[in-house]
């Protein structure tokens, strides 16, 4: 099948080098490609035969499911998976001059967005993709999407702690941990300047309720980060205190930047 992509569901638990080497022992005149760029012409014209294979991620169709609260935790990682038709993978990129204080200024996300002529997993473990769309996101709306996803990651973290679902607590100390850290270092510091700036507010009108709805995220961030570390506190065992009054530190000197 020449110049056709396919989306393909690899075995479970299967890594993604694992599937590039078994795809390559069945395509064994195949010369692997190195990256998820749009390949340029001479290569669709090329004699030779090439496979480029990367990671997609699902767009479940179900999200109502997926947001709604009191759905157990496997009902929802069924729709995560299943009965998907579209897929979509980023890449990130800069544009303009890049600033090296602050990377999120240039930070853009080219999403690419893969539709299938059948959702998987079907018959077949693999399906042939019937149109593509590009578009591009800017910083600002990049900035948006990696607070939100954080937010919902952190929030089920949480539930689940609570509902005692989770047999230890590793990964809501990582997340907490990995958030705050962030957010002392210089994350919350590196947001405000790309986009809370007057320079940036007066350049991009347009952008006037994409900015608020950042600082409604950020503060929303510290709101959901103070419920989690008093949920973190009932449950954390002795060996692990001195790190939990860490994150309790760090997160007053968080809040103190965003000015709460």
């Amino acid at each position: 099948a020449q110049n056709k992509e396919f989306v393909c569901r690899g075995h479970d638990y299967e890594r993604l080098e694992a599937f590039q080497q078994r795809m390559l022992n069945e395509f064994p005149h195949a010369i692997a490609m190195q990256h998820a760029n749009q390949p340029d012409e001479t290569i669709f014209q090329a004699e030779a035969q090439y496979l480029q294979i990367y990671a997609v991620t699902p767009i479940p169709e179900n999200q109502e499911v997926l947001q709604r609260d009191g759905i157990p935790d496997n009902i929802k990682s069924f729709y995560k998976v299943n009965h998907i038709w579209r897929f979509r993978y980023d890449r990130p990129f800069h544009k303009g001059t890049k600033d090296k204080e602050n990377e999120f200024k240039s930070l853009w996300v080219e999403r690419t967005t893969l539709i299938l002529v059948q959702s998987l997993p079907g018959i077949s473990r693999w399906f042939e993709v019937e149109k593509r769309e590009v578009v591009e996101m800017s910083p600002l709306e990049n900035a948006i999407e990696v607070l939100e996803n954080k937010n919902q990651q952190l929030r089920t973290l949480i539930t689940q702690c609570q509902t005692r679902q989770m047999q230890n607590i590793n990964p809501l100390t990582m997340c907490l941990n990995g958030v705050i850290d962030a957010a002392v270092n210089g994350g919350v510091a590196r947001y405000q300047e790309a986009f809370f700036i007057k320079d940036y507010v007066l350049n991009h009108p347009e952008d006037g309720e994409k900015i608020t709805r950042l600082r409604e995220l950020m503060l929303e961030q510290a709101q959901i980060l103070e419920f989690g570390l008093a949920v973190h506190e009932k449950v954390v065992p002795q060996d692990m205190r001195p790190l939990h009054k860490k994150l309790v530190d760090q997160f007053f000197v968080m809040k103190s930047s965003l000015g709460i």
